[in-house]
């Protein structure tokens, strides 16, 4: 029974003389089926999971931590600390990559990175990924592009500093130390417009495009390390000095799975192409995507009607990426190896002045929550109160919601397989459906500034989307990086209680978080908003920008926001936006398995 949310991996077995009472959920591959256009999408319960396994918000017995460097009791108190080259699992110590693969969370040893695709003249910016070394050994890099080695010490730097002090020490050796981040230039392309070019001093891995512009077959950078990391990427990296910005939570191969519902970005008009991408990292994969709208082909890429599933194969690196009008959003995937997918739009507008590039990388089914906490950012102007976008989409039929407290203008009461619902509120509220049985998709998202900035003079922040974690994919501690180019940015943390109540929540820089506010009436989950700088780049308190620790003895929830401001410049400094979770789990916490074929 898992007892204990996907913030850490419950024990199986006996360790060191300490019994654990709770058993993790296993995974179950589908099975290959052939392809019967003619029959619906059907929906497979999985093993009997039941609420007690998925639903319990408290802990019963011994676990792994977050990073997987301990065995921990409910109460925190550490059992038994793992080697430095080793990382707690389900029957004790093991290689520290091995550990991960285990785990299932944002935490791995291999990563690929997708660039997104974006229209206006953004084609060709720098592309980078951040990695940051949760572990306490230096973590060795290795990057692969389109078959061809890449030597990460000539486009990997140490960023130190903040706005217009940052600096780039070169990274020896290829390796991050101990608990720092480093950023790799992937790509630039030598033609590009201003406002989306790395730092002047700094050579890209690639001189040119790594995007596949349209629909087609393309290539994903393959990143590895010797010890677990957590990775992000940013497009174009730059924030204060750079435009059309967007950015993903990168989740490892380890946490990859073989079946999805595919989400895209908000979309208001046809300009703004929906962008599905999936990437294999096994030869002879497979893909069967039921999709909900016509697929209109592209180059290596067969067309299809909407409900007609349609397979398509790949190879080890290869990205299969669909960019149409048509939104591809409640379009079921399965695959016979674990596969990643993106979601996003080439030019994200959410109401009024700019358009974003915008991509996030999305969580398999067994990963997607039956419960979420919905708590916005900051307001970016004082004197307007926001009530930005919410976005949810369903994934088995006959799912209901209860909301707290209460629904919100506009929000559904229930969903349907494929079903995608936007409504407006400034929260914080609580969404949960009858049961584990009944998984959805939620996220969050930022408007564009310019209804607030009619001037066009200080257009704090621009669209985006982010996932939404579910409590029980939230971790006990995180290691995360602040983009250093952004002069704005906002955390926002929710915490759920534990056996005992709320947990203090721990920031490096400003010890235990204080402001908490409840969320809904029923007492289950608090939130609390905190700064790391505002306006010029000004540090709050011993707060900054760049590698941040997070811990508490209960999991907790972190989406990092970040935006431009007036204050920092001119217009590239502004109208810029990014958002991705801190980290998350990636467990199975339900037993479905939506199937493209009956």
């Amino acid at each position: 029974m898992r007892t204990l949310a996907g913030a850490s991996l419950v024990l199986l077995t006996t360790w060191a003389a300490v019994a654990a009472g709770c058993g993790a959920s296993q995974r179950d591959e589908l099975s290959s089926r052939a392809v019967d256009a003619s029959l619906p999408p059907a929906v497979d319960a999985g093993p009997a999971f039941s609420d007690a396994q998925f639903g319990d918000p408290f802990c019963t017995a011994p676990h792994c931590s977050s990073d997987l460097h301990t065995f921990v009791e409910c109460s925190g108190n550490v059992i038994r600390t793992c080697a430095a080259d080793e990382g707690c699992t389900e029957t004790g110590c093991a290689p520290a990559c091995e550990a991960t693969r285990i785990a299932k969370s944002s935490v791995g040893c291999e990563y690929y990175v997708v660039q997104p695709d974006v229209i206006f003249a953004a084609a060709g910016g720098c592309f980078a990924t951040f990695v940051a070394n949760t572990w306490t050994t230096p973590a060795k890099l290795t990057v692969e592009h389109d078959g061809k080695s890449l030597d990460a010490s000539t486009f990997g730097y140490l960023p130190s500093g903040s706005g217009k002090n940052i600096t780039y020490a070169p990274l020896t050796n290829g390796e991050v130390p101990p608990g720092q981040v480093a950023i790799l230039f992937l790509s630039q392309s030598p033609s590009l417009v201003p406002g989306t070019a790395c730092p002047a001093s700094i050579t890209a891995a690639v001189a040119g495009d790594t995007a596949l512009h349209g629909t087609g077959i393309g290539r994903a950078f393959r990143i590895t390390s010797s010890v677990p990391v957590v990775a992000y990427d940013m497009f174009p990296y730059g924030g204060g000095s750079s435009a059309l910005t967007s950015a993903t939570l990168l989740l490892p191969t380890s946490a990859w799975d073989t079946n999805y519902v595919a989400i895209d970005a908000w979309q208001t008009n046809p300009v703004e192409q929906s962008v599905v991408a999936i990437t294999a990292q096994d030869d002879g994969t497979e893909i069967t995507l039921n999709p909900k709208a016509a697929i209109a082909g592209g180059t290596g890429v067969a067309a299809a009607p909407a409900g007609a599933p349609a397979l398509y194969s790949l190879q080890r690196g290869q990205v299969l990426q669909f960019v149409q009008p048509a939104s591809l959003a409640g379009s079921i995937v399965s695959s016979n190896k674990p596969v990643g997918v993106w979601g996003g739009n080439t030019g994200l507008t959410i109401d009024t002045c700019c358009g974003e590039s915008s991509h996030q990388q999305i969580p398999p089914v067994r990963a997607l929550g039956s419960e979420y906490v919905g708590v916005r950012y900051r307001n970016r102007y004082d004197q307007y109160e926001e009530a930005p976008p919410w976005r949810l989409m369903g994934a088995v039929p006959g799912t209901t919601l209860e909301w707290d407290p209460g629904p919100p203008a506009g929000a559904p009461s229930s969903l349907s397989p494929g079903q995608v619902v936007q409504f407006r509120s400034p929260g914080p509220f609580v969404v949960k459906s009858q049961d584990a049985d009944h998984p959805f998709y939620f996220s969050a998202h930022m408007t564009g500034a310019g209804q607030y900035d009619p001037s066009g003079k200080d257009g704090r922040g621009d669209a985006e989307f982010v996932n939404v974690v579910p409590p029980l994919e939230y971790l006990d501690s995180y290691v995360f990086f602040a983009d250093p180019t952004y002069p704005e940015t906002n955390l926002v943390v929710v915490r759920r209680r534990g056996s005992v109540g709320f947990d203090d929540v721990i920031l490096d820089c400003a010890g235990p978080l204080t402001g908490w506010m409840p969320v809904g009436t029923k007492g289950r989950y608090e939130y609390t908003r905190t700064d790391l700088v505002r306006n010029n780049f000004v540090p709050q308190g011993q707060c900054d920008n760049g590698r941040r620790e997070m811990h508490s003895k209960s999991p907790f929830g972190v989406t990092v926001w970040g935006w431009g401001s007036a204050a920092s410049g001119a217009f590239s400094s502004t109208y810029v936006s990014y958002a991705y979770p801190a980290g998350a789990g990636a467990a199975p916490i339900n037993g479905v398995v939506v199937s493209p074929i009956k």
